[in-house]
């Protein structure tokens, strides 16, 4: 399913699955700049702030995160909820249009979620 989101995705260079304590599961790099510790630790990074917003999201009463979109000096970070504390990555080139990119997200996170 990785393979199939970065091929969809336009300007993928990565994509990771991770489970609640951040540990990847899955992951497929597309960029050949990046090594696949690079695509572990990102998802790694994420597992940080995504706690964090999503405790504060829920006692807010906003309820919990779904999506979260960060940009970075080298590209988007785009992250999708899935269920159980797991989690999808997907790394953009910069200067690439996040929003076609985030439509696959969603499709793929379905996809998983279902698998899970």
């Amino acid at each position: 399913m990785l393979n199939e989101l970065t091929a969809r995705a336009a300007g993928a260079r990565g994509a990771v699955l991770c489970d609640y304590d951040g540990e990847f599961v899955e992951l497929v790099v597309v960029d050949p700049a990046l090594s696949a510790y690079d695509m572990k630790v990102a998802g790694a990074q994420i597992a940080a702030v995504w706690a964090g917003l999503q405790s504060g999201s829920i006692d807010s009463g906003a309820g919990g995160i779904l999506e979260l979109r960060l940009g970075c000096d080298g590209g988007t970070l785009l992250c999708r909820t899935l269920r159980d504390g797991y989690y999808l990555v997907l790394l953009l080139a910069r200067g690439t249009p996040s929003a076609p990119a985030a439509f696959a997200l969603r499709r793929t996170a379905s996809a998983m979620a279902a698998e899970l």
